[in-house]
């Protein structure tokens, strides 16, 4: 019988290439709270997904970005490593995106900004997606979260970089909305570190 866990994310995998949000060579994990492991897999083009178990602190050797962003980041539940249609954009300009809906705000962080390198101080903000050397890094509490995070930050990079090629100006989102939605951010995130540290899966989260 196949592991629930690993069905789940071959069903990510399947979803994300649906998307057009998956290259060859782009990479995918979840945590494993309980074990204390991820699954984690390369997405090969007209294969089926080959998900690896590994312990967290082994997985330094076979998947190196995934595993220093779970030992930096408690609440992260599962990550995409990725070369996005839209946000790849950004990788490529180096750009930083500041929080162009209120949506982005409340699940992805306040902006999408390069990093050198996954560390705890580089990703100690509490950012849902980073731009690194390798592509740009998505993050969800879940594995559902992840899935929508990446969904949602192509919609979002889209609409940012038509706007910056086409020479319009890019609001910003009130202060007062962007604390708000970045605050109810970092609460679920505070609850899915504490459920990680206990061995246990990170509540869904629902509603803005």
């Amino acid at each position: 019988m196949s592991n629930p866990a690993s069905t789940d994310l071959e069903a990510a995998r399947t979803r994300l290439t649906a998307k057009g949000l998956l290259q060859e060579g782009d990479s995918l994990s979840c945590r494993l709270p309980a074990s204390g492991e991820m699954l984690s897999l390369v997405h090969r083009v007209g294969e089926p997904g080959l998900v690896q178990r590994t312990a967290l602190e082994q997985g330094a050797a076979a998947m190196p970005v995934h595993a220093l962003l779970y030992a930096a980041r408690q609440d992260a539940g599962a990550a995409l490593l990725a070369r996005l249609p839209w946000a790849g954009a950004l990788a490529v300009s180096r750009d930083t995106m500041p929080g162009v809906f209120d949506e982005q705000l409340r699940h992805l962080g306040a902006r999408v900004r390069p990093i050198k390198a996954i560390a705890p101080a580089a990703v100690a903000d509490g950012a849902n997606a980073y731009i690194t050397p390798q592509g740009v890094l998505c993050i969800g509490m879940t594995l559902e979260r992840l899935i929508f995070n990446a969904e949602l930050l192509e919609k979002c990079a889209k609409a940012y970089v038509l706007a910056r090629v086409s020479g319009h100006a890019v609001g910003t989102i009130p202060w007062l909305v962007r604390w708000i939605a970045t605050g109810r951010l970092r609460r679920d995130q505070r609850r899915a570190g504490e459920h990680h540290a206990r061995g246990e899966a990170a509540p869904r989260s629902v509603g803005y």
